[in-house]
């Protein structure tokens, strides 16, 4: 497909307003093209993990023939699982590739585990991709790529200047969404820089005319860079580049042309570029559909950094208890994690059975990661000391770094019967959320006694429960006003007993009062027509429009490239076919409307949750798709729609440690989308229906404000926003039929959520869309039946906490060597600021390091005080604290 395609490419970048003006000049004595091999290789795409493996030992081995055959011959391969594949399979062979290292022949270039997508990974994810990547480069090559290498991504973050800086790497190759071809420099959000070249393809060709691209990427005269060698399966140059390249280099009227490796290009170009231009911020956008398409990929992604985070987190504590570390098991996770975050993994762009194999990997390194999480868990639980004669002790472990409002939904089993409900037979598991309230003078109301070690009490809705012989396990939700910052609070729940406070959310008129808004609802349709802000007094809805509107899209069947692409719109129209409407909970906690629609051969049950006294308005979305598109039938996609009532919008994505403005409703900023943030999938005849909004992707969440007040859409397992004449819409699911016929089929549960607020993003919507994706975790200790001898922690406590607002945690680990605590933090808000960090241990030694975790010169060292540290963060920086503990 992509080679196919580079004509076409090329084609257009010749039209490309992107490009400098300046005409060609035509080769000068003294330019140079430097030459390079290459060999692009798909981790996976039109192939399964088995062949890559073979396919990565093939290549290898031909670059090492061509090394012994041709003194001169040089050749790049990036992604350290490429060299971790020879070196399991064929380990003669790793060495040969070491001794040309050596040589500086063989060059290791990119410094990821694989060439990852940056729009779908996390920011965390993509440091760990670096981590991996430059510590097996370190350890078998002595040395670490210093030029970033991602040719083929569909896109590129704001953040990742300072990310290739962090990981050592000053510069950087590519060549989709470039802003220039040749050489320009690319500076991130927090001005970091590398030297970028851009070019028009990762497959290039030895030709007579190779002297035309000098001319054109080098007008001016200097040099370029030709990345040369067969690609996507790899292959690399062959016998015919490699014996062209000597021959233009003997010919009299013709530049220098040269094997050479990226760095001497970089390191000479830099010599060159100080009038070179620059271009701040991300570079975007094209392959739309990769945002969506395959949805089990995408919430295998999500999912598995989520637990790797709280994984991480939980074994951390653990560790400097005094327990040993999984750290082999850990970074295999990572290692798994960051093979499947490849530009055609991630993204959904491979065939059927690829997909189903990387499905497969995230299942099993969730079960995995859940059970090492779930362990150091239990041993933090079992660890506090008890009250007794209060009910069943639940431990609440709150993962932010500040002390918060949240809501807390803890599994407690009971051997007895819970007092407010009849629980569903157990064998009837998807039924246990059908609640059947039992008045045991409450009312028709499923609560529970609920209280903290000082006696107070929550309102408390049972709002799961099932026969577990020999007993009962119930899911009990309740809102705590202040959970401890990354730490926990203990409740006791007594399951024989109903709450204190046993009053419903008010409902009249097709209303719902509760402590923060007024939501209307249309009981015909199930959908929220009003959500009215009583603390800013903002109505969210436009004026006889409903939330949550399901929207079915159908791309052309002619279309092509069709994982990839969003298509041309040839329909649209709503999913109305309505079977029921029901309020199916109305309790102390919240309240559930319950509409089953279909559409076609799905069906969809939608329920929203209302809170009394949190700022938020859950969604989940059971969805049964049975959509396909072929070549004969068009594509469905499946939109949710939210009408905002805005008058002077402005739409905010989170990104890969970072927050950027996208366009909205056609403008930018008041002016015109500059061409940076507009589509580049015509580059592949895809003509975007017009006016339709632009496709764009975001991490946990995006927002919409005017200033005053605004409205976040956050998410748990998606990514592709648009946001068009006042319609803030999330992709839910794709029947993209190419080159997966099948990227979807079956039974999807689909969590997002809105969070209104007043002010801009700024007001805790980063902190809501960390919170939503990895809620408080409550459960049960493991061992009260057994001596509580050892049992010495209090009922509360905080193990980490920031003193600032607009600085998060994304991380907290063992150390690679496993002798210091690693913080990771950033600074989200674009601020300089000085933050205290709180730590569960004293310290003897606090530094800097960068992101593969050795000594970082240059920047604001910390400062160590007792159990605590404060540092200088620059505007949005990435920092990565070394802690020894004492």
């Amino acid at each position: 497909m992509k080679t196919a395609l580079l004509i076409l490419s090329v084609v257009w970048l010749g039209l490309s307003s992107f490009q400098r003006s300046d005409q060609p000049a035509g080769p000068q004595k003294g330019d140079s093209i430097h030459v390079v091999g290459h060999a692009h290789m798909d981790m996976n795409w039109l192939w399964t993990y088995s062949e890559t493996m073979k396919m990565c030992n093939d290549n290898l081995r031909q670059a090492v023939a061509f090394m012994k055959e041709f003194p001169d011959y040089t050749m790049v391969q990036s992604q350290a699982a490429v060299y971790r594949f020879v070196e399991a399979v064929d380990p003669p062979l790793f060495e040969e590739v070491k001794k040309y290292v050596k040589e500086g022949r063989f060059e290791p270039v990119g410094g990821m585990w694989t060439e990852g997508d940056a729009n779908l990974s996390s920011g965390e994810a993509i440091t760990r991709s670096f981590l991996l990547g430059q510590r097996y480069f370190r350890k078998h090559f002595g040395k670490t790529a210093n030029v970033g290498w991602l040719p083929d991504n569909f896109g590129h973050v704001s953040q990742m200047p300072q990310i290739l800086k962090l990981a050592g790497c000053d510069y950087f190759y590519f060549h989709r969404c470039k802003p220039h071809i040749g050489t320009f420099w690319w500076e991130g959000s927090d001005r970091s820089r590398v030297l970028c070249y851009g070019n028009d393809t990762y497959n290039g060709d030895i030709t007579l005319n190779l002297k035309d691209e000098l001319a054109r990427f080098a007008p001016k005269g200097g040099r370029i860079l030709q990345i040369t060698g067969v690609g996507d399966h790899g292959g690399g140059p062959t016998r015919e580049n490699i014996e062209m390249v000597h021959q233009l280099d003997r010919m009299d009227d013709y530049p220098a042309v040269k094997f050479t490796t990226a760095r001497d290009f970089f390191e000479k170009s830099t010599v060159e570029a100080k009038e070179k231009p620059v271009h701040h911020g991300e570079m975007q956008f094209i392959f739309e559909g990769c945002y969506t398409t395959v949805s089990e990929i995408k919430s295998g992604n999500r999912d598995n950094e989520n637990m790797l985070y709280s994984n991480e987190f939980f074994n951390t504590l653990r560790w400097l208890k005094g327990d040993s570390y999984p750290a082999d098991e850990i970074r295999d996770l990572w290692i798994t994690q960051t093979f499947n975050q490849f530009h055609d993994i991630l993204p959904g762009s491979a065939i059927n059975e690829a997909n189903k194999e990387a499905i497969a990997r995230y299942t099993e390194n969730l079960r995995k990661s859940t059970e090492l999480r779930d362990n150091a868990f239990r041993k933090m639980a079992d660890e506090i000391k008890f009250q007794t004669n209060m009910g069943q002790p639940v431990v609440a472990f709150n993962l932010q770094p500040f002390s918060r409002k949240a809501i807390v939904e803890a599994s407690v089993y009971s051997h007895q019967q819970p007092v407010s409900v009849k629980s569903t037979g157990w064998g009837d598991y998807y039924g246990s959320k059908n609640i059947s309230p039992i008045d045991k003078g409450q009312g028709e109301y499923p609560t529970v006694l609920v209280r903290d070690a000082t006696g107070k009490t929550y309102p408390a809705q049972i709002v799961w429960s099932k026969v577990t012989p020999p007993g009962f396990t119930s899911k009990v939700q309740f809102v705590v006003d202040e959970m401890p910052a990354m730490g926990y609070k203990t409740f006791y729940v007594d399951m024989t007993r109903p709450g204190t406070f046993n009053e419903p959310i008010p409902f009249k008129e097709e209303r719902f009062e509760t402590d923060l808004f007024t939501v209307k609802v249309n009981m015909k349709t199930g959908a929220i027509t009003g959500l009215y802000d009583k603390r800013s007094g903002k109505e969210y809805v436009q004026e006889g429009k409903e939330l949550n509107r399901l929207m079915l899209y159908l791309e052309d069947k002619k279309g092509g490239m069709k994982s990839w692409t969003l298509n041309r719109i040839v329909g649209k129209e709503e999913v109305n076919e309505i079977k029921s409407v029901k309020i199916v909970e109305n309790g102390p906690v919240r309240a559930c409307i319950e509409t089953v629609k279909h559409w076609g051969k799905s069906s969809f049950t939608e329920r929203t949750y209302i809170y009394r006294s949190y700022p938020r308005i859950e969604y989940e979305m059971e969805v049964h798709w049975l959509e396909t598109g072929t070549d004969s039938t068009d594509s469905p996609m499946l939109r949710a729609h939210f009408p905002l009532a805005f008058d002077a919008p402005r739409l905010f994505c989170q990104v890969p440690f970072d927050v950027v403005e996208r366009p909205a409703n056609g403008s930018f900023r008041g002016g015109a989308v500059p061409k940076h943030l507009t589509s580049q999938s015509n580059v592949y005849g895809v003509e975007p229906e017009k006016g339709d909004g632009q496709e764009v992707p975001a991490q946990k969440w995006v927002d919409v404000t005017d200033g005053e007040s605004g409205i976040a859409l956050l998410n748990k397992t998606k990514y592709g926003h648009s946001y068009h004449d006042g319609e803030l819409r999330l992709t839910l699911m794709r029947a993209a039929g190419s080159p997966d016929i099948y990227p979807n089929l079956g039974k999807f549960v689909i969590r997002y959520a809105l969070f209104p607020h007043v002010g801009d993003w700024k007001s805790g919507v980063w902190m809501e869309g960390d919170d939503y994706n990895v809620p408080v975790l409550a459960a049960e200790p493991p061992s009260l039946a057994l001596g509580r001898d050892h049992a010495t922690q209090p009922e509360e406590q905080s193990f980490f906490s920031v003193s600032e607002s607009n600085v998060a945690i994304t991380g907290i680990k063992q150390s690679e060597e496993g002798d210091e605590l690693i913080v990771r933090l950033v600074e989200t808000e674009g601020r300089a600021t000085s933050v205290t960090v709180q730590l569960p241990v004293a310290a003897t030694a606090v530094r800097r390091l960068n992101l593969i975790e050795m000594p970082l010169q240059g920047a604001a060292a910390p400062v160590s005080k007792g159990s605590a540290f404060t540092v200088g963060l620059k505007p949005h920086e990435i920092a990565t604290i070394g802690i020894r503990p004492r």
